[in-house]
């Protein structure tokens, strides 16, 4: 549910805090309701020592001049100092998303898990089978040192999101986003932050060019200190001195619409249906006199600035030119302020989960103190009650309520309790007798509990610990043999002197097939998983009833076959299935699927043609041929190989036995 109080959003930059201020109002429309722009006395790039009292004299000046108490707090963390990666899933149920992610997250972010914070966003376009997901995480003591400036100044946030997820945000409130690819370019003081994405879904990456490189190419230029090149670059546009300033600072356009180009290419790659229609800009560096024209005529791509609000209102209230004169800086702020007004499509939060609980329990302690209050009044009400009723029979209760020995118990069981006790103590005796008797049973059925549990997990162990090491030997033991002398093969000095020799088939018509990895993960529920083949499987043999738990197994393959999917179904996945369903193993394979093929090729880039592409990189031509995607055994160009994911499902019970003869009969 959305807040119904106003939200702060903060962004805290080297040059400047940046604040702003929205609340909903009628008709569930956003207003602008004031804002704030704190330049720093000196930029916290160039001010190391000073860095931290600058940073809490903003905070500081920024409390004095607005009343915050009543306000809910959203702020940014640096895009460069977090980690962005996403990731296709096959379709699965709902409740299981958020334990693949795990698993991904696991095997994507490149430190231990508990030394980071992290939270992911789920996308998915209409039309379309494939679920995306932007993993994001931080450094727990980056992010802890970012918060510690806020701590000291008692501001409590309720969200931490990443500067480049706040500008997305903010482009898809104002509308500048639709379904075809669009780049958002936030250039900091000494950053940017490049966002390419559409409504369904983003793609990030932080670019090591900011305002302050414009500033250092005025400062070689002109010979002038950082602070008076800082002050002729603000004034750029209105200096008669504007085409000398634009000459001296064109290298660094240069370097950035290289980066930008790079970017493009790399983003192709991998979203090959992509069709980008333009480019919004954002952050005073998009002030610079030919900024804008010179993208424009170097990516031949449409530019737009983020300089004013469209779909928001602003208030009377508001610093009406302040937000007209640094809006352009104010991208960030504004987006995670619409994110914790639920009004942005990123909603996932880095605020680490300690603090949160802190932060819920502190508002819900005035709460929790009258509820108890109201709890101990009434019990004290009922206890005093019962305390009187029951001091009536406690006296007569005592003889036979109290606690028995066990040969007591017995006793009272066979003789029955003493006849000069009055009925309810009577009854009392034998309940506590009976209560006895079942305290013993308890205590001899634990005996050796402890020991039992422990040797039946030692014994599931042993009998399941060879299952892995079977299943990765039938999976290699279902590769093809290749025909001919390739077969007979067994070094790679044979291949390569069968290759010289021409007497080595055409690659193209090659049975190969070679593993380049394999995952292999536990799953409570296989039927969780839905997925579609691009060739004809057979009905699974479990129904998709209930639960069934087993291994979840993913290979990813190549082979130079130009029947491509036809020749990985004949050739591997059918051996697969005999190999599979075999009697006695203590498992069996039943789904088999490939889900997802696709050519290996590298994408070429530039106007001149001598560039190309890889790895989010340009490389010279002459470099190509240490990039291309070779044979390592034959050095064969791989680019028309073709790569499949060949989804399993490991049923951990042996193989039917009604099924035994259809499966022969199929595998003949």
């Amino acid at each position: 549910m959305a807040s119904t109080q106003a939200v702060w959003g903060i962004d805290l930059g080297r040059c400047a805090l940046k604040a702003i201020k929205l609340r909903l109002s009628g008709d569930d429309k956003v207003e602008i309701v004031a804002c704030d722009y704190l330049e720093h006395d000196q930029d916290l790039s160039h001010a190391e020592d000073k860095r931290h009292e600058l940073i809490a004299a903003a905070l500081e000046k920024f409390l004095s001049r607005n009343d915050i108490s009543k306000d809910a707090i959203a702020i940014s963390v640096p895009g460069q100092q977090t980690l962005a990666r996403f990731t296709k899933l096959p379709p699965v149920a709902p409740k299981r998303i958020p334990d693949i992610v795990r698993y991904e997250a696991d095997q994507q972010i490149p430190f231990d898990m508990d030394e980071v914070i992290w939270d992911y966003q789920t996308f998915e376009s209409e039309g379309l089978p494939d679920l995306e997901v932007g993993i994001f995480a931080m450094k727990r003591e980056l992010l802890r040192e970012h918060l510690l400036h806020f701590e000291q100044a008692s501001i409590e946030p309720i969200a931490v999101q990443t500067g480049p997820l706040g500008v997305y945000n903010a482009a898809y409130f104002e509308d500048f986003l639709s379904d075809e690819t669009t780049i958002m370019l936030d250039v900091g003081a000494t950053n940017a932050d490049l966002v390419i994405g559409t409504r369904h879904s983003l793609w990030t990456r932080t670019i090591q060019i900011g305002g302050n490189h414009f500033t250092d190419a005025l400062v070689k230029a002109f010979k002038l200190s950082f602070a008076k090149a800082e002050s002729l670059k603000r004034t750029a546009s209105t200096s008669k001195y504007k085409r000398q300033i634009f000459q001296a600072m064109r290298p660094v356009f240069a370097d950035l619409v290289q980066e930008l180009q790079r970017s493009i290419g790399f983003y192709s790659s991998t979203h090959r249906e992509a069709q980008i229609d333009k480019i919004v800009g954002c952050g005073n560096a998009f002030k610079l006199p030919g900024l804008e024209k010179y993208l424009h005529q170097n990516l031949d791509l449409a530019v737009q600035v983020l300089s004013a609000p469209k779909n928001a209102q602003v208030s009377t209230t508001a610093q009406g030119d302040v937000i007209k004169d640094q809006f352009l800086s104010f991208s960030v702020a504004y987006g995670i302020a619409l994110q914790a007004l639920e009004k942005g499509k990123i909603q996932c939060n880095l605020l680490p989960t300690e603090i949160a609980k802190q932060l819920v329990w502190r508002r819900k302690k005035p709460a929790f103190a009258a509820a108890a209050a109201c709890l101990m009044l009434s019990g004290a009400m009922i206890w005093f009650r019962q305390s009187t009723d029951m001091s009536a029979l406690a006296a007569e209760a005592n003889a036979g309520s109290g606690s028995m020995q066990l040969d007591q118990a017995y006793d009272t069981v066979e003789n029955g309790p003493s006849s000069s006790l009055s009925n309810r103590a009577q009854a009392q005796a034998i309940l506590a007798a009976g209560k006895s008797l079942k305290s013993e049973l308890g205590r001899l059925r634990g005996q050796g509990q402890t020991e039992r549990e422990e040797t039946e997990e030692l014994v599931s162990l042993m009998r399941n610990k060879i299952v892995v090491p079977k299943i990765v030997k039938i999976i290699h033991d279902a590769l093809p043999m290749p025909s001919g002398a390739l077969g007979q093969a067994s070094t790679v000095e044979q291949v390569q002197s069968l290759l010289s020799s021409g007497k080595l088939p055409p690659r193209n018509e090659r049975r190969q097939v070679v593993v380049e990895s394999f995952d292999i993960l536990w799953e409570a529920d296989l039927h969780a998983y839905d997925w579609t083949s691009v060739v004809s499987m057979p009905e699974p043999i479990n129904p998709f009833e209930d639960e069934l738990a087993g291994f979840w197994v993913k290979v990813t393959c190549t082979t130079p076959n130009k029947d491509a999917a036809d020749f990985i179904d004949k050739e591997y996945v059918r051996t697969l299935r005999q190999l599979g369903s075999r009697p006695g193993m203590g498992f069996y394979f039943d789904r088999i699927a490939i889900y997802r093929g696709e050519k290996v090729k590298i994408k070429s880039l530039g106007r001149s043609g001598r560039k190309k592409f890889f790895g989010g990189g340009l490389v010279n031509q002459d470099e190509w041929e240490a990039i291309d995607p070779l044979d390592p055994v034959t050095n064969e160009s791989r680019k028309d190989d073709w790569r499949f994911d060949i989804f399993i499902d490991v049923i951990l019970e042996d193989y039917p036995e009604d099924l035994l003869d259809t499966n022969e009969n199929e595998g003949d």
